[in-house]
C-alpha cells in the first residue's frame, strides 16, 4: 500500500476500515541494513584475531552473536514485512506496541530530513507524551500521506475537545 496513490488508501479505507502499509522492503534495505554492513566491515576483520588471541575470545563470541541476531532480526523483518503501519477506525498503530487514538492526536507536523531518510511526526495532545514518528518504510510519499491523515483525522477528531 505504501507505494501506491491515496486514491487507492481512501478506496480500502471505505472498504475494510482500515489500511495496512506493510514494511517496504527497499525502503528497509537502504537504512538500517546499511549501517549494520559498514559496521560489520569495520569489526569484521579483527574476529579471527580476537579468536586465537586467549583474552579477546569471549569478546569475538559476543560479537559473532551480535551479527548472527543482527543478521536474524534483519531477515524476519523483510520476510514478514513487520512492524507495519496500521491504520483504523481507532487511530494509527505502529507495530504492536505503538498506538495512538484519534482522540489522542494533537497534531500532524511537517514532513522533514533529507530525501532518503524522511520523517513525519505526529504529535500527541498531552505535553508529555511521545511523538508518533512515522517514516518512508511504510510510506514511499510521506506529503501525499499528511494530507490523506490530516483528512481522517478531521474525520475522527474528538468534537468535544
Amino acid at each position: 500500500m505504501g507505494e501506491r496513490l491515496p486514491e487507492a488508501w481512501m478506496v480500502e479505507w471505505q472498504r475494510n476500515g482500515r489500511v495496512e502499509f506493510p514494511l517496504r522492503r527497499w525502503a528497509f534495505l537502504q537504512f538500517p541494513v546499511g549501517l549494520v554492513l559498514a559496521f560489520a566491515a569495520f569489526t569484521g576483520s579483527r574476529v579471527p584475531g580476537m579468536l586465537d588471541d586467549g583474552n579477546w575470545r569471549y569478546v569475538a563470541y559476543l560479537l559473532i552473536a551480535v551479527y548472527v541476531g543482527a543478521a536474524a532480526m534483519i531477515v524476519w523483518q523483510l520476510v514478514t514485512q513487520r512492524p507495519a503501519l496500521v491504520v483504523d477506525r481507532r487511530g494509527l498503530h505502529l507495530g504492536r506496541r505503538r498506538f495512538m487514538a484519534w482522540s489522542e492526536i494533537g497534531g500532524i507536523g511537517f514532513v522533514s530530513g533529507p530525501g532518503w531518510i524522511r520523517q513525519l511526526p505526529i504529535h500527541p495532545k498531552h505535553v508529555w507524551a511521545k511523538n508518533l514518528v512515522l517514516t518512508q518504510h511504510h510510506v514511499n510519499d510521506l506529503s501525499a500521506f499528511r494530507v490523506w491523515l490530516g483528512e481522517l483525522l478531521d474525520e475522527y477528531r474528538d468534537p468535544v475537545s
